[in-house]
């Protein structure tokens, strides 16, 4: 059996057909459709009534006040506002705030419809998927529908237009590199200030952008240069010297690791600046391990200067003359034992005995 895809004139949705003359997924909107199409001509023919009745009760009148223009015409009120604005009447100006509709021209015109709504309903997309795909405001989708002669059909209160006429008269939202990029309108909502104050921000940081469509996209590489500051500095990046003390790191190794990861710096002034949260990923877990016994009963070369008040060439003499036992751990660490440099240097050890 041959079936088809179609969108359902009630709900919208997409269904494949059982057999070729289906035109509804279900009963149930197949009722519902048919139900409002009943209602719609029960008011089609009670506004028909009602406008023969203001008619034949408007009879003597030469002009008429724009209530009564829509009543004579079976219309509403912006309708009406609408024929004026696009020409079809012209009324008089009685005084600075009211005007009238010669009835002549309501008898003449009083068989104008509405024109059909144009475009190729086969294929739906709501409003809102509109605005979101293509990246553009309610204003302009409904002025560009109003040239077109295009009205939305209207499925359980949500406005669908036809898809395939949308896609000719709008460009898909434009893709850019969210590398290289930051859109204006994400800044503005991630950073809490106005369009404007991003303007002229832009101009005096001399920061490039570029337009792709009604979308302002801005240097990413250049704003977060621009926008570092001291106290974002010192909490979440490190220079180079500070990563390789911090991860106990030669800086060859250091260089070679953050090329090969394809992390970037930002320079300011004479230093390069590294992200925190980029570094860590990659030295973050080859911190020395030092056991804790190592770190109960030794001592570092550098902690022991400070400790016993020495320099470096006399420790260095003494502890070789002394032969005090040490030991070499991971990051390249040099461990003395306490206890023999307590005896060796004349200090009170760590427990407290003499």
């Amino acid at each position: 059996m041959h079936t088809v895809t179609r969108t359902c004139p009630c709900c919208g949705s997409a269904f494949t057909t059982d057999n070729p003359r289906q035109t509804y997924c279900s009963h149930t909107c197949r009722n519902t459709q048919n139900m409002r199409v009943k209602r719609q001509r029960k008011q089609a023919r009670k506004a028909k009534i009602e406008a023969m009745a203001a008619r034949d009760a408007f009879e003597g009148k030469s002009h008429l006040s724009i209530t009564e223009a829509a009543q004579y015409l079976g219309v509403s009120r912006p309708t009406l506002y609408a024929r004026i604005n696009a020409g079809e009447l012209t009324p008089l100006k009685v005084s600075s705030r009211t005007i009238r509709i010669p009835i002549d021209q309501l008898k003449a015109d009083s068989q104008i419809q509405p024109q059909p709504s144009k475009g190729d309903f086969s294929i739906l997309i709501s409003k809102a998927e509109v605005l979101l795909k293509y990246n553009i405001s309610e204003s302009w989708l409904m002025r560009r529908m109003k040239e077109e002669g295009i009205r939305p059909r209207i499925i359980k209160g949500k406005a669908f237009y036809p898809k395939k006429d949308v896609d000719r008269m709008f460009k898909p939202k434009p893709t850019y590199n969210k590398d290289d990029w930051y859109n204006a309108e994400e800044l503005v909502r991630s950073e809490g200030f106005t369009r404007k104050y991003l303007s002229s921000y832009v101009r005096e940081k001399k920061i490039d952008c570029k337009r792709i469509g009604r979308t302002m996209l801005v240097d990413k590489k250049q704003w977060d240069r621009s926008r570092l500051f001291r106290g974002d500095i010192e909490k979440n990046y490190l220079t180079v010297d500070q990563a390789r003390k911090h991860y106990h790191l030669a800086q060859k190794t250091f260089y070679d690791k953050v090329h090969a990861a394809g992390v970037e710096g930002i320079r300011t002034g004479v230093n390069v600046y590294y992200k925190i949260t980029d570094l860590d990923p990659l030295f973050k877990d080859k911190t020395p391990k030092i056991p804790a016994e190592i770190r109960k009963n030794y001592m570092r070369s550098g902690d022991a200067l400070k400790h016993y008040h020495l320099g470096q060439k006399r420790f260095s003499e003494e502890t070789q003359a002394a032969s005090v036992t040490k030991v070499r751990t991971e990051g390249n660490y040099v461990w003395y034992k306490k206890d023999e440099l307590d005896k060796l240097f004349k200090k009170i050890s760590d427990n407290g005995s003499n």
